[in-house]
């Protein structure tokens, strides 16, 4: 498929579900940590879903991660 063709789908789908998926990538640049981080971080870190050989994140699990991490002074 092509981009131009792709792009509404992905439009449509986040208007049915209201989520938004990043990749690996995406979300460690959202995070502001390495992909390494989130590589190793399987088990303690944001909720992930493997799609065939790719891993992505649900906005909102990253968010919710986030929050938990909070510290308090």
């Amino acid at each position: 498929m092509h981009s131009s063709t792709i792009m509404p789908m992905v439009v449509q789908a986040r208007e049915v579900t209201a989520s938004i998926y990043l990749s690996r990538r995406e979300a460690s640049q959202y995070m502001c940590v390495s992909e390494k981080f989130l590589a190793t971080h399987l088990s303690d870190g944001p909720k992930r879903m493997r799609i065939g050989s790719k891993i992505i994140y649900r906005l909102s699990d990253i968010e919710d991660w986030m929050r938990q991490q909070e510290v308090s002074r």
